[in-house]
């Protein structure tokens, strides 16, 4: 504020005082001085301090973009394909980073090749030793009668004609025995060409149940559970796939529900098919033995089998059948009671 001062003299003219009057008209206007110039300054600072974090921003983005690509390609790293490299002119430890990235890529690739290598001749060496364990096992039979046919020719001539015809049934079941052994690992090596088309789910059962409804001492049950469908007509499940191979996926199920139902015990297979929105649902279930549970994990595995002769080869074959329709197949099993294998595959769409 502003203040006068103003002397006080007596008669004699000598100060005897002084008079302080104070102005506070101005005080306002310091006080708003004040406050314009602290708001500009905090005006100022806030400026400053929201470019410092564009700035920030902008040079962490451009020092991090580096690191981006280097976690989006290492995130796209896949094995057994082509993994692009990262080409960089950058000389800094960034550059150092892609280079060490790049040379991982280029060995994954040269270790993925030889994983590729040491898979498939490792498939061949134990498909190679299956088959020679499979071919062996009919030949020993096949030896054995040839050589007690020649030693019947040498000690015993008037009983050829009996070893002949003994001989030669046994040769012949061998020989039926190696050509199963060489039509199931075609099979299972799907050899056969794959001929898929519109074909309809219902025929391919009952043409199937047809083949085993007069197995003595099996009851094959066959229902439809599928919405919309008219008795007494043939009902259309259209599904797309391979005929042949569907076919012969039931009748291996079937087959197998026959061999596990103990011997001296009336049997029943019952199939149903039913709707599941997208897809038809194939129950195919037996009245046997069950799968033990320390097996039920192998059960799709080749050359894994619960029964005494077969190469365990029919399942496997299966699976990869049903799935080469886009399908699955699950089974439940108790023992003593029975297995239930259940089929799941998808409706045929004309959109897709």
């Amino acid at each position: 504020y502003i203040a006068a001062y103003v002397p006080i003299r007596n008669q004699s003219n000598k100060v005897i005082g002084y008079l302080n009057l104070p102005y506070f008209s101005k005080e306002t206007e310091l006080k708003n001085e004040i406050s314009g110039f602290v708001v500009a300054l905090i005006n100022f600072y806030i400026l400053l301090f929201a470019l410092a974090i564009v700035m920030a921003l902008f040079i962490s983005n451009y020092i991090t973009q580096p690191l981006r690509i280097i976690r989006n390609s290492i995130s796209n790293i896949r094995l057994g394909k082509k993994n692009e490299l990262i080409l960089v002119s950058r000389k800094d430890e960034i550059g150092a980073l892609v280079n060490e990235y790049n040379r991982m890529v280029n060995e994954l690739a040269a270790s993925a090749e030889l994983l590729v290598k040491s898979e498939r001749e490792s498939a061949w060496r134990e498909m190679a030793k299956q088959v020679a364990h499979e071919i062996k096992n009919p030949l020993t039979p096949m030896k054995l009668s040839i050589q007690h046919l020649e030693r019947t020719w040498k000690n015993h001539p008037d009983k050829m004609q009996e070893m002949i015809e003994k001989t030669a049934k046994t040769l012949i079941e061998q020989i039926d025995s190696l050509s199963n052994i060489a039509t199931e690992f075609a099979n299972f090596a799907q050899m056969p060409k794959i001929n898929n088309e519109v074909i309809n789910l219902a025929e391919v059962i009952e043409g199937t149940c047809n083949l085993y409804k007069d197995t003595e001492g099996i009851k094959i049950i066959h229902s439809i559970y599928i919405p919309n469908i008219q008795e007494g007509i043939a009902p259309n499940l259209p599904l797309f796939g391979d005929k042949e191979q569907l076919s012969r996926a039931f009748s291996n199920l079937i087959k197998n529900g026959i061999q596990a139902i103990p011997e001296g015990e009336k049997g029943i297979i019952n199939i149903t098919i039913s709707d599941n929105q997208d897809s038809y649902i194939v129950s195919i279930s037996d009245n046997g033995s069950g799968i033990p549970e320390d097996k039920t994990d192998k059960i799709f595995n080749p050359n894994f089998t619960t029964k005494t002769t077969g190469m365990g080869l029919g399942l496997a074959i299966v699976k990869n059948s049903i799935e080469s329709m886009r399908g699955s197949i699950t089974f439940e099993t108790t023992l003593g009671v029975g297995t239930t294998f259940i089929v799941k595959i998808p409706k045929y769409n004309k959109e897709n």
